[in-house]
């Protein structure tokens, strides 16, 4: 009977532990911690043009986790080597292109920002997959799920890095929404 009692105190204990956490910015043995701003969003999205997404502005904000901390040496400057993007319907459709994950080669100094510019958040083939294809005019030019001309979507962005002495760093993750549509260029007139 008491080690009956003993094991359910401890699973007890264990349960109790494992959901008492709750900061996010402690899961790392880093410093510091990085916020993301994204300053400018792309908005709408033309699935005829084939581009990449990109997001004019990002401001990537280093945050020491101690404040009274200082880092005269620059070993807790963070080197952000990755991003991956994800994605959410918010039309109401389910089918969302896979996570995409690109390379970058950004330092934010301790308790400083870093500036991106025109970083991408969807490879330029991305746009032909599903479930963007079903918005060209030869495959009916309407998203099978929503039955609408459009496709909208939320975005997550989450960056990640190490420090300058070697702590791994994974920043807060950003949203944003995008609206994807097919528009036709018009053509070219040609020279008389």
């Amino acid at each position: 009977m008491r080690k009956a009692f003993l094991i359910g105190c401890m699973a007890l204990a264990a349960l109790a532990w494992s959901g008492g956490c709750s900061n996010s910015q402690g899961t790392t043995e880093s410093p510091v911690f990085i916020t993301v701003s994204i300053d400018l969003q792309p908005g709408f999205i033309n699935v005829a043009v084939p581009a990449p997404v990109q997001i004019n502005t990002m401001t990537l904000a280093s945050h020491a986790k101690d404040p009274t901390s200082v880092d005269t040496q620059g070993f807790s400057d963070v080197q952000i080597n990755q991003y991956t993007v994800t994605f959410t319907r918010t039309d109401g459709g389910t089918i969302v292109p896979p996570p995409q994950t690109f390379g970058c080669g950004v330092l934010v100094p301790h308790d400083g920002t870093a500036s991106l510019t025109n970083f991408p958040v969807l490879y330029a083939s991305a746009l032909s997959q599903a479930p963007f294809d079903q918005l060209f005019p030869y495959n009916g030019g309407i998203d099978r799920e929503t039955g609408k001309n459009e496709i909208d979507m939320k975005f997550n962005i989450t960056f990640y890095g190490t420090t300058v002495s070697g702590k791994r760093v994974q920043s807060d993750t950003a949203s944003g929404l995008l609206t994807f549509q097919y528009a036709a260029a018009a053509p070219a007139r040609a020279a008389r």
